[in-house]
């Protein structure tokens, strides 16, 4: 009765982790929730304004299907001055949150039968999308030496002639690590020539900390040829429940995807499309949360350095840290699940992004919850 395909997927474990630990709070229980996929502090006021004069005006009917021309063209101009990216507006899709721009994008390029490279460790929706598909994951492991990067070598090797998409995914969650111009220009090399196009998430492109430049793969050589980039306003806005997504690709590609939203959503909300208007004409407040963010990145690693039996690895941007646990004795799952059992303290095992021996702890939460939820985790390790 049920498509195979669709019985095949799992549940994701952050949002189900995400969900007791509000179930607790909800309760009254005194969790410090360092598994949040979502900024702690609300949407902008500038940005709401903004929503509720559209709602004032009736703007509330369906907007053309790709997106309307303001926010296209406000997209356009920021992929240009940030990115060095020159798009039109004709070579930009809003969408109903960036994960619809990514299964869009996906959808759009694959048949069955095709490969599809992703990077371990993963956003736990990359391998779901591509199995619903019908196409196949071909993971590529990535190692703790190498700072979780890919390794250029080790990418030609799980090329094949059924190669299609690499997915980049940087500030990668769930490693907090990102690339250089000159790591990027790498990875370039190796799959300018072969036919691969590369779905490249910068979702987090604004967290990136100490005063590292974020760069867009597509703006490499010839890359934006083969490129597309998808991107969104959640992260960086606090716009999670808004829904404000896009993607910028070559017009051929944009053409074609573009039938999937007229059949699919018909358009991304139009009242949240005003929202992401204002949001991109603030020129302000980027720099005041990625300071905000690194503040809290900073107070939870100097927290946690004199911890032997957890090794964290410092995040160069997003608002998570990956820490290795496997000195505990203790599996991914089961030090989540104990963590939050005895001491109320909530994060994320690693298993789900395909790397045992890991959690990831998220800092969107405010400085007092973060020193709280170290000296709980101190006393968890050592208690034993």
């Amino acid at each position: 009765m049920i498509n195979p395909r669709v019985s095949l997927l799992k549940k994701s474990t952050t949002l189900k982790i995400t969900a007791l630990t509000k179930k607790l709070l909800k309760e009254g229980k005194d969790v410090v929730n360092f598994a949040a996929g979502e900024p702690d502090f609300d949407t902008p006021e500038f940005i709401k304004t903004a929503a509720k004069e559209a709602i004032d005006r009736g703007f509330t009917k369906y907007t053309p299907s790709t997106g309307i021309q303001e926010l296209k063209e406000a997209v356009a101009a920021k992929l240009q001055e940030e990115n060095n990216l020159i798009y039109s507006k004709d070579n930009i899709i809003i969408t109903t949150g960036a994960k619809y721009a990514l299964f869009v994008a996906l959808f759009g390029l694959l048949d069955f039968g095709d490969e599809v490279i992703i990077p371990s460790p993963y956003w736990v929706s990359y391998p779901e999308m591509v199995k619903l598909i019908g196409a196949n994951t071909v993971f590529l492991p990535t190692l703790q030496t190498d700072n979780f990067k890919i390794n250029p070598k080790e990418l030609e090797k799980v090329i094949t002639a059924k190669t299609k998409i690499l997915i980049l995914n940087y500030p990668n969650n769930p490693t907090g690590v990102t690339y250089s111009k000159q790591e990027l220009f790498h990875i370039y090399e190796v799959v300018k020539d072969k036919g691969i196009f590369v779905v490249s998430d910068e979702i987090y492109e604004v967290l990136t900390y100490d005063n590292k430049k974020h760069v867009s793969f597509a703006s490499l050589g010839g890359a934006k040829d083969f490129t597309i980039t998808v991107n969104g306003f959640s992260k960086t806005f606090s716009m999670t429940g808004w829904r404000m997504g896009y993607l910028a690709a070559p017009s051929d590609i944009i053409n074609e995807i573009s039938k999937i939203i007229d059949h699919t959503t018909s358009c991304a909300c139009s009242i949240s499309q005003q929202a992401a208007l204002a949001a991109l004409r603030d020129k302000n407040w980027k720099d005041n949360v990625r300071a905000k963010f690194q503040e809290r990145r900073d107070l939870l690693l100097s927290g946690l350095s004199g911890c032997d039996k957890l090794r964290a690895l410092k995040p160069e941007g997003t608002f998570y840290m990956f820490c290795d646990v496997s000195r505990t004795g203790l599996s991914s799952f089961d030090f989540s699940t104990k963590l939050l059992e005895r001491e109320l303290v909530s994060c994320i095992p690693a298993d789900a992004f395909g790397k045992e021996g890991f959690v990831r702890l998220s800092f969107s939460t405010d400085t007092q919850q973060i020193s709280k939820g170290v000296k709980r985790i101190k006393r968890f390790i050592n208690n034993g």
